[in-house]
């Protein structure tokens, strides 16, 4: 078992409960891996949860929505703000109704609108490194990953500008929803009252939005979602929200989390790096084994509804089911080499965003935002490396870095331009755009 994919392999660990393992990706590397051989579906006693580990259990418990619901309300009651809120986020529903409401967001957030935002992508990311004014360091997760999906998603919702920096309170709140250094991975009442008022607040910023788009609608997500319709039945404003809550997380802080670990990956890998730049259409490829080796979201909960055998033993009905897709993804019995990172690899059954019904519907948006990024970030930079210490958020809650220092050498192209047009990146603008 390696921890890395570059050597190392751990011992057994001394406890199998999630909560006695060192909060670093390696050190759950090595706890899946293990886990995988020896305790594939495990009780954890400490936390109540049943942990699922391997690809084929994986696969079995999201594919099948009868058995393994996503709808944790009757276990963990939500205060009044994310009550709210989640009126509209399909993710935690069950059929019939959460077909109904992907069917009617699916109307508006569809394949056209993703495939149209690549020059806006492109246009962003590109401003973003001309405001490091040729700088040789830069503090990529704030001049660049966490900025550039920020600004998609506020320019699809045309939030003004002033506005944009209190998305990042209220996507952290609604993504770590007050879980802090705790190692559980569902958050108790407690912990969601903890950001309760952060969660208010948008509510209200975003169903005043959202009213006077009804009345006066535009071209943005937010005016079409508020006409769309499906037999008789339109979105109601508190729906509407839960999709913009949606938007807030998976198209934000996924796409930051994924496009530090590419960094971080490309970056310890030279060779890799090297190969993409010669061959640039292995970026799809090298976009999925990114999603497969590193993805963002560690784990998803599900919850019983009647007794359930998983790879063989029997988990009772309201129980909480721990899938650990990054686990899953590193499945050696699904993957060939699986803990080795190969941007030439076509892992198609990669759970990173998830299966069955409740496949991520935000998943085209994730994809173009990690090729157009890494596309821009190729072009404008001959090398990076890390230079300092990295920061990474705890692995347990998402995987990704939260401050991650690089060394940039810019790449010099007499007469090219940056995505939107502007100047090369040594002399771009020294201001940041208003992402």
């Amino acid at each position: 078992m390696r921890t890395d994919g570059r050597g190392g392999a751990p011992g057994p660990p001394v406890s199998l409960a999630l909560a006695d393992q060192d909060p670093t990706h390696a050190a759950l590397m090595g706890w899946w891996a293990f886990m995988r051989e020896h305790a594939p579906v495990h009780h954890d006693s400490a936390l109540g949860y049943w942990h699922v580990f391997r690809h084929e259990d994986a696969v079995a418990v999201l594919g099948d929505h009868r058995l393994f619901s996503s709808d944790l309300r009757s276990l963990i009651p939500q205060p009044e703000a994310f009550a709210t809120v989640a009126r509209g986020a399909f993710l935690g529903f069950d059929p019939p109704r959460h077909q109904q409401l992907r069917t009617l967001v699916s109307k508006a957030f569809t394949p056209r609108l993703v495939a149209g935002l690549a020059p806006r992508i492109e246009r962003i990311a590109g401003e973003l490194l001309d405001a490091l004014g040729g700088s040789g360091r830069t503090e990529f997760i704030e001049d660049f990953a966490y900025p550039l999906p920020l600004a998609v998603i506020a320019d699809v919702l045309r939030i003004p500008v002033v506005d944009r920096a209190r998305f990042r309170v209220w996507s952290e709140a609604l993504f770590f929803q007050g879980r802090g250094d705790e190692p559980v991975l569902v958050a108790t009442p407690a912990m969601l009252a903890t950001v309760e008022p952060a969660i208010a607040e948008m509510n209200a910023y975003f169903l005043d939005i959202i009213r006077e788009r009804r009345a006066r609608p535009g071209d943005d997500l937010i005016s079409v979602l508020t006409g769309v319709s499906e037999g008789g039945a339109r979105l109601a404003d508190e729906e509407i929200l839960g999709v913009c809550g949606f938007l807030l997380v998976a198209g934000h802080i996924t796409t930051t989390m994924l496009l530090s670990s590419a960094l971080l990956l490309l970056a310890d890998r030279p060779g890799e790096t090297a190969r993409l730049r010669a061959d640039p259409a292995l970026l799809g490829t090298a976009v999925e084994e990114v999603m497969r080796y590193r993805g963002q979201l560690p784990a998803a909960p599900r919850r019983t509804t009647a007794p359930a055998v998983v790879g063989g033993v029997t988990i009772p009905p309201d129980e909480i089911v721990m899938v650990w897709l990054a686990s899953a993804n590193l499945d050696e019995r699904a993957f060939a080499r699986a803990d080795s990172f190969d941007i030439a690899r076509t892992p198609g059954r990669h759970l990173a965003l998830g299966r069955g019904i409740h496949y991520c519907l935000g998943a085209a948006l994730a994809r173009l935002e990690l090729t157009v990024a890494l596309r821009v970030l190729l072009r404008r930079w001959r090398e990076f490396a890390v230079d300092g210490p990295v920061v990474f958020e705890d692995p347990r809650h998402t995987i990704g870095a939260k401050r991650l220092p690089l060394r940039v050498e810019w790449a010099v192209r007499e007469g090219e331009a940056s995505g939107g047009g502007g100047a090369s990146g040594v002399s771009g603008a020294s201001k940041r755009p208003s992402a």
